[in-house]
């Protein structure tokens, strides 16, 4: 056993003995420096490309077995029919490396490797060839045979694959430039500086990287920082990358409000083994506005699949707006689009999302629900929302105030006639139907609205199911309360031809039209409890044509209400006090048409509204009508027929002639803003005149010639 020990510690000592020798011999007896032709040789023959070594390469042996290398000026020149500028350039750089613990530990010790001055230069030709195509094709052609030579497995060089350990890098005052000479565009990354702490595998190690952006096409300029603790296991394929942070800071005229800084922060996590990778404490701030996020990602080479949740936190869409340099126009509301948050949780796959969970606020509208959206080539869209109310009106632009004297001059300006103005303005109406959009839409959907107001009209309990495939979209149905009544309505529109068509199935019971007027327009002209029924289509992309190509029919049923613009028993009276050369008189009494039922047909064609069983009743008269409008030219023409149920007075004080159960025609007719109505007595008043002439002639002929004259005068 002595004499073992003995020749073990005599072999011991002649490797130190050779180790030391080595480390002193070969920086005497072995000068890089007179490679550097054969090297640069080398370099040429694999890739065409010269390698100019400026600077001195020296190589230091040192205990226990370790190599340390320094380089001087080193330039790559760049590759054929590109300039004449290098590929690459570099001041200097520096590594070492242990060679005794890779044998003895299957563990690679590197020193802390320094490149200075590093300069890159790629380029894209205008034929779309690129300056370093060359060098890929090249280690490709290598890979691929050192590929064919190997006969092991990925799942044996990952075990057999030694650790490393490297004691940082130091990257200082590096620069990068892009030149797409296609796109006209150049960028450049310049004082890049790179710094990695101590790297040991399976250990946590610092990452800083800077830089300065200077770009052309868009031209933008600012500073580039990222910083994060990675942990790298390569035997595991595990990579880490904790409190990971970066940011922009931007300027340039292309940029939205032209300056930007956004930053963005979290933990990255990838498993190659298990095939997943997560983000956690995802935090992106940009424009004033904060998203959270956190996701998912599983079977990353197979069949993928997603999860996780995203949260807006509280920012106002107006400051946002206005810091993107597209400020919002003054809404008649100051504190609209001031206020919103969303929180999204959602799954998914290659084909199909889910947003499981949708919530969202815009000031006092808060939005809940689900939504699906599947075959992202021909995506189909469904979803399940409820708002708890949504007031149009809320976000009505604030109208802007044009003074008289330049009302006045743009009307004088205007020489177009009647005529022309029409058909300009029929020209340039913009389409109500975005069509193309309507034909790719393929969705299934339901809203839910608490509360509706538009146009200071309020709807509540509003349901609205949305379908649409491949051009026809169908609202069916949307139903909702209606001032104290109801509304139930059914539309389609038909987007596959080369012109739009539209139909619309509507019923109304019972609702208030006197309270709808009252919101609407700020007075009731008219009142009654609405029961319509309404079945019209149309054809058409603009609103002369819908209305001009409208048919169909309706019916209508309104109770106990009054019309305020038509004022039968007003006109009557002036009727009557001109017939008889009175003074008119004021309007002292009840100034409306009241009736306790009010009904009729209607047909509409080519826009134009036909109606002749149109009849009312009141305590005070019966009324039959006929007549058309006509919504293309906006002309009414409709004569009613009146019967008095009672007498009526010409004022307070005087009784008029006694109408009671007479019969005669009222005409309403004139544009809609200039209608005119006339009440034609003049028939009654002359047969009264005749009836009673009549009697006192008859009366005189009696009297005097006997009862065979009587009643013998007749008119």
């Amino acid at each position: 056993m002595a004499k073992l020990i003995k020749i073990l510690l005599w072999i011991t000592l002649i490797l130190v003995i050779i180790i030391a020798l080595a480390a002193i011999l070969i920086p005497i007896l072995v000068d890089p420096n007179d490679y550097k032709e054969e090297i640069s040789q080398q370099v040429y023959q694999q890739t065409g490309r010269t390698l100019s070594i400026e600077g001195d390469i020296d190589i230091a042996v040192s205990l226990p077995l370790s190599v340390s290398l320094e380089l001087g000026k080193m330039t790559l020149s760049n590759a054929k029919g590109f300039s004449d500028k290098p590929f690459a350039q570099m001041q200097g750089a520096s590594i070492y490396v242990a060679i005794l613990p890779l044998i003895n530990e299957n563990r690679m010790d590197i020193g802390e490797i320094k490149l200075s001055h590093l300069k890159l230069n790629l380029i894209k030709n205008k034929q779309g060839q690129t300056n370093w195509a060359d060098l890929a094709a090249a280690k490709a052609k290598d890979s691929n045979a050192v590929s064919a030579e190997k006969t092991t497995t990925k799942a044996d060089t990952t075990a057999n694959m030694p650790a490393i350990h490297v004691a940082g890098l130091n990257i200082s005052d590096a620069q990068i430039s892009w030149t797409d000479e296609q796109a006209n565009q150049t960028l450049s990354l310049s004082k890049t500086n790179i710094t990695i702490s101590e790297l040991i595998e399976d250990t946590p190690f610092k990452l800083k990287f800077s830089t300065h952006i200077n770009s052309s096409n868009p031209s933008i300029t600012g500073i580039f920082t990222l910083e994060s603790t990675p942990v790298i296991s390569l035997s595991k394929s595990h990579f880490q990358l904790d409190k990971t942070s970066l940011s922009f800071d931007l300027t340039g005229k292309t940029l939205p409000g032209g300056t930007n800084k956004t930053s963005l922060g979290g933990d990255i996590i990838y498993n190659g083994k298990a095939q997943t990778l997560d983000i956690k404490n995802m935090k992106l701030t940009s424009y004033d506005m904060t998203v959270n996020g956190l996701f998912h990602v599983d079977k990353i080479d197979t069949a993928t699949q997603y999860n996780g949740q995203i949260s807006i936190e509280t920012f106002s869409p107006k400051t946002l707006a206005a810091a993107l340099g597209s400020a919002l126009p003054e809404m008649k509301e100051n504190t609209a689009l001031s206020s919103a948050d969303a929180k999204i949780i959602f799954k998914g796959d290659k084909d199909k999302i889910t947003l499981s969970s949708l919530e969202a606020n815009l000031d006092k509208t808060s939005l809940k629900g689900n939504a699906v959206i599947s075959h992202f080539q021909k995506p189909h869209y469904g979803f399940d929302l409820t708002l708890n109310q949504l007031n149009l009106d809320y976000y009505a632009v604030k109208a802007e105030k044009t003074s008289a004297p330049a009302a006045q001059t743009a009307a004088k300006k205007s020489t177009a006639t009647p005529k022309q103005t029409s058909t300009a303005a029929s020209k340039q109406s913009s389409p109500v139907f975005p069509i193309e959009t309507l034909r790719q839409l393929n969705l299934d959907g339901k809203l839910t609205i608490g509360q509706f107001v538009a146009a200071k009209a309020k709807m509540t309990n509003v349901v609205i199911i949305l379908k649409g495939n491949k051009g026809l979209v169908q609202l069916a149905p949307l139903k909702a309360q209606l001032y104290k009544g109801s509304i139930n309505l059914k539309s389609t529109i038909d987007a596959r031809g080369k012109t739009p068509k539209l139909k619309i199935i509507n019923e109304l019971k019972n609702v208030q039209i006197g309270d709808l007027l009252q919101d609407t327009t700020g007075s009731q002209e008219f009142t009654g409890a609405a029961n319509i029924s309404a079945n019209i289509t149309t054809s058409g992309n603009d609103n002369d044509k819908l209305i001009k190509n409208s048919n169909g029919t309706a019916k209508l049923l309104i109770t106990d209400g009054h019309i305020n613009k038509l004022d039968i028993l007003d006109t009557i009276r002036k009727a009557d006090a001109l017939f008889k050369g009175r003074k008119t008189p004021t309007k002292t009494q009840e100034s409306n048409t009241k009736f306790t039922e009010l009904k009729g047909t209607l047909k509409i064609k080519n826009g134009i509204v036909h109606n002749n069983d149109l009849s009312s009743q009141s305590p005070v008269m019966q009324l039959t009508g006929k007549g058309y409008a006509d919504f293309p030219k906006e002309y009414l023409d409709y004569t009613l027929k009146i019967k008095l149920l009672n007498s009526i007075k010409i004022d307070k004080n005087t009784q008029g002639n006694d109408y009671k159960g007479k019969e005669f025609p009222y005409t309403i007719k004139g544009k809609f803003s200039e209608l005119s109505q006339e009440a034609n007595i003049s028939k009654v008043l002359e047969q009264e005149v005749k009836k009673k002439a009549e009697k006192e002639i008859n009366k005189q002929l009696e009297k005097k010639f006997g009862d065979k004259f009587k009643g013998l005068i007749k008119f």
